[in-house]
């Protein structure tokens, strides 16, 4: 039984046929010709299956993922036949490990990302409010009044105490940027039956997706072809939530990570 992996290369922004032609393994398609939306999926780790080592590559930085067990790539033609998101699902530590090793493994997930180039990323409405500052206001309910897509407990320059770990909902987000694209790191945990304060289950996905296509679909479907004309308008906005709560959290002491510099595009010149 061969048991190496199988090394993948998702070039993010080439054509798909690209992908599907070069590919090592076959991908599955399911196409809906009424709406020219195709999804692409490789599915391992079954038996005498050899998992996946996912290299990410774009201009900016190259990133690669071991022990993939799920590579989906979504293609909505009537915007682009490019590579412009897709998810990877990692095989993770054996069910009812520890939950301070799946955080180990959870942050060096993270660390790499990093190493390779990927750094935090505010949504514009979200407060710039480092990990670091957490211990300084009751963040369970709300953040100053919002409930932040990018919170500052999934900081990535910041790792979380256990306690602050199991604190959640069972649910982790973190977000970042490098170029034009945004990664997301998506972590779901189910503690165990037995000893559910010290051991459980994980699912650890990360989405990649062009800050077009994360933009495009913030606006309703019958304005989409229209995005890049309302977003300027859209983003202003969303800045301006962004500073009523910033003034809120320095009231209360709350120091804001003003050395945050967004994506390009989302920059205000």
């Amino acid at each position: 039984m061969n048991t190496e992996a199988v090394k993948m290369n998702v070039e993010l922004g080439a054509p798909v046929e690209a992908l599907l032609a070069k590919s090592p393994l076959k991908f599955s398609a399911d196409c809906l010709d009424a709406v020219n939306m195709c999804w692409y999926e490789i599915r391992r780790g079954g038996k005498d299956q050899a998992l996946m080592n996912v290299t990410v590559v774009q201009p900016e930085s190259m990133f690669e993922i071991e022990k993939v067990v799920g590579l989906a790539v979504v293609v909505d033609s009537e915007v682009t036949t490019n590579v412009e998101e897709f998810v990877v699902t990692l095989r993770g530590l054996p069910d009812n490990s520890s939950h301070e090793d799946n955080k180990k493994l959870i942050y060096k997930l993270i660390t790499d990302l990093k190493a390779s180039g990927w750094r935090k990323y505010y949504f514009p409405s979200d407060p710039r409010i480092s990990g670091s500052e957490l211990d300084k206001f009751d963040w369970k309910s709300s953040v100053f009044g919002e409930t932040p897509l990018s919170h500052p407990r999934f900081d990535p320059d910041h790792e979380m105490s256990l306690p602050d770990w199991l604190a959640g909902d069972g649910f982790y987000d973190w977000y970042m940027y490098s170029g034009q694209y945004v990664t997301h790191v998506k972590v779901q945990r189910r503690n165990s039956a037995d000893d559910p304060s010290r051991t459980g289950v994980y699912l650890i996905k990360i989405e990649f997706k062009s800050l077009d296509n994360f933009w495009r679909t913030d606006f309703e479907e019958g304005v989409r072809p229209r995005w890049k004309e309302l977003f300027p308008a859209h983003l202003q906005q969303l800045l301006k939530r962004r500073s009523e709560t910033e003034i809120r959290a320095e009231a209360a002491g709350v120091k804001i990570d003003a050395s945050y510099k967004a994506p390009e595009m989302e920059q205000i010149n």
